[in-house]
């Protein structure tokens, strides 16, 4: 009979406490959004919170909950998935291709209001007919996690699903060619 090994891990021990350390990787992207190191803190974390630590840490309605997560949430922590393993192996194996939902990355620029009134230069990211933000996609894995790891609210999933919709909402190629048009030409 095989004998477990320890786990070697630092003082994170629970899917609660890696969504803290998520919110602290986000408070840290709110002062800087065209931050490498805490863009790369925030997108890894999230991914490996969703796609590992509920799965073998989480409880039974956590579990739950991620299974039963809106498709455009799922669609969410897939960018996710592309952008941490691109991110860490420098490119996607042919199997990550074959999955990919991440067509462009593109910025940092100011590419809408929020980002001209409040965040300044920000990155976006296209996938499919959408070009969220990198804030928007933030904010809205933490209500992801929030309606994970907290517990279901019916009036909780409408809000996640609502903010979902409104962050994947169509953005057009020609849309983006006029965005970065006037943005070159504007700034």
């Amino acid at each position: 009979m095989d004998t477990l090994k320890f786990v070697p891990r630092f003082t994170i021990e629970s899917c609660q406490g890696l969504f803290g350390k998520l919110k602290w990787d986000y408070k840290q992207l709110e002062s800087d959004w065209t931050s490498p190191y805490t863009t790369f803190n925030f997108v890894i974390t999230a991914y490996h919170l969703y796609h590992d630590w509920i799965i073998k840490a989480g409880t039974e309605e956590q579990k739950l909950r991620r299974n039963n997560l809106p498709a455009k949430g799922k669609l969410l922590f897939n960018i996710w998935r592309d952008v941490t393993n691109a991110t860490k192996h420098w490119e996607l194996n042919e199997h990550s291709q074959k999955q990919q939902v991440v067509n462009n990355i593109t910025g940092p620029l100011i590419g809408d209001w929020d980002s001209f009134l409040f965040t300044g230069p920000v990155y976006y990211v296209r996938v499919g007919d959408a070009l969220p933000s990198l804030p928007e996609l933030c904010e809205v894995t933490l209500k992801c996690f929030e309606w994970i790891l907290e517990g279901e609210l019916p009036e909780k999933l409408q809000l996640l699903e609502r903010n979902l919709e409104i962050v994947f909402r169509t953005f057009s190629k020609r849309d983006e060619q006029e965005l970065i048009s006037d943005v070159n030409g504007s700034y």
